[in-house]
């Protein structure tokens, strides 16, 4: 749980920081802002994927199914 935790702030940290580094490209005027804006756009829906498929293929490494406690909102099935 802790591991969720800690990849959860990175990403959030890690778009707050595009975002914060492209406004401030935007008010300085550098020529290079919207290519930026459009990778931070791009990163904003890579970055949550990445984490998410890392976070299944740790579940897979550590021999539990795929959808184990990566959707902990979920309710678990009992296969009886």
């Amino acid at each position: 749980m802790k591991l969720k935790r800690i990849l959860a702030l990175t990403g959030v940290i890690l778009i707050a920081g595009m975002y914060i580094a492209t406004l401030i490209l935007a008010l300085t005027g550098n020529s290079n802002t919207m290519n930026l804006f459009l990778l931070s756009i791009l990163l904003t829906i890579m970055i949550p994927l990445i984490i998410h498929l890392f976070l299944m293929l740790l579940n897979v490494r550590r021999g539990k199914n795929v959808m184990d406690e990566t959707y902990s909102y979920r309710e678990k099935k009992d296969d009886t």
